[in-house]
């Protein structure tokens, strides 16, 4: 399970993107930019990384049964680079079926082309509408309004702060938690119960209505 299926998209903006499974050899293309502070300094953990450690944690990663990654690759002029990856980790349940998202683009030059906003589309289309997920939860510093606007327009919503998570540039930043919940009808009913949705949620449910429209669209599995 710990390599996800080759899906296609293309982006808002024009860019064509494929999200692929990856080899022991490719990991290294994503090194650089795990050794630059400016792309690890919003992650969960900062480790530089060099080409050693992450294929050792590729091979950690094919045994793990609870995740499916892929590497985020940009199509242009007919080469496909890496720019980093996506994943659906610490999969888990049976009745309802939860998932942790995480993205990461090592390549800075590719930040604001709408790539992060794509990539958590079609993750939560593959999700919900291919894996019968309930519920995917996500993590982002508040010092990077780029991912929460992403994870925001793919329907997620806040539901609480981790305070003085992170010291970033001098500082102590704090940790916004989200989650996006399955809005199709069977898993909207099995998650509430008798419990009725907060407004909030009633809108969240309809901006992932509408990513998954888009994504039904725009994305197509091989």
């Amino acid at each position: 399970m710990a390599l996800g299926p080759i899906i296609t998209c293309t982006t808002e903006t024009g860019a064509a993107l494929q999200l692929t499974p990856f080899t022991r050899e490719e990991v290294v293309e994503f090194t650089q930019g795990f050794e630059k502070e400016t792309i690890t300094q919003y992650l969960a953990e900062r480790p530089v990384q060099t080409a050693e450690t992450e294929q050792e944690w590729y091979d950690g990663l094919i045994r793990d049964a609870s995740s499916l990654v892929w590497a985020i690759r940009l199509v242009e002029d007919g080469k496909r680079q890496i720019i980093g990856n996506a994943s659906l980790m610490s999969i888990e349940g049976k009745t309802i079926v939860q998932a942790v998202n995480g993205i990461v683009i090592v390549d800075a030059g590719q930040w604001g082309r709408g790539i992060a906003s794509a990539v958590q589309k079609v993750l939560v289309w593959y999700g919900f509408r291919r894996r019968g997920l309930t519920r995917i939860k996500a993590a982002v510093v508040q010092a990077n309004p780029g991912s929460r606007r992403a994870l925001e327009k793919a329907g997620y919503t806040l539901v609480y702060t981790e305070r003085n998570d992170k010291f970033i540039d001098g500082g102590f930043m704090h940790k916004d938690c989200f989650e996006c919940l399955n809005p199709d009808d069977w898993a909207w009913r099995l998650w509430w119960g008798n419990d009725r949705p907060t407004r909030k949620c009633i809108e969240a449910r309809a901006r992932t209505l509408s990513a998954l429209q888009w994504a039904a669209m725009n994305a197509e599995l091989a």
